[in-house]
């Protein structure tokens, strides 16, 4: 006659299931934490490039400036002459180029940096001769210089590209 399954026979399949189960959730557990690791290191790459492309508008708004307030010549008579083209034609493409970072500022949470922008970057409608001033542009600058160290690349970056 044959006998049954054995409680020890019993104990054995428990165990065995037991181990089966546990190693399932250790992987399920691994590949959340896994997944969970990619989404913040995408966001983090996300952001730096975010910081990045309002540091390059940033820069070519400052670019503009300082060749227009190079090739503006101010009269006695208060008029500018400008080298290349007209004032009004050449401060209105550098307004736009204004507006165009703040679109683009105004997403970015309040900080110094956006701060230091939208101050750099503004009242400039109700005198023309702002255009043309050396310290708006050290706050351009001094603003750029504070969004590029939001830029910076992450060395890990680097790195991962390198291999």
């Amino acid at each position: 006659m044959a006998q049954g399954p054995s409680p020890t026979d019993f104990v054995s399949i428990v165990s065995l299931i037991i181990a089966i189960v546990s190693l399932i959730a250790a992987i399920a557990n691994w590949s959340r934490k896994d997944a969970k690791r990619i989404a913040e290191l995408a966001h983090d790459e996300w952001a730096q490039q975010k910081w990045f492309d309002l540091y390059f508008s940033t820069n070519s708004a400052y670019d503009a400036m300082e060749k227009l307030q190079a090739d503006s010549v101010v009269q006695k008579s208060g008029t500018i002459n400008v080298h290349g083209g007209n004032y009004r034609d050449r401060a209105s493409e550098v307004i736009r180029l204004f507006r165009e970072i703040q679109a683009m500022a105004m997403v970015f949470p309040q900080c110094l940096p956006i701060d230091m922008l939208c101050a750099a970057t503004s009242g400039f409608v109700d005198d023309p001769m702002e255009m043309l001033s050396k310290q708006r542009l050290k706050n351009l600058m001094d603003a750029t210089n504070e969004i590029r160290e939001k830029a910076l690349v992450d060395t890990s970056v680097l790195k991962r590209v390198i291999k």
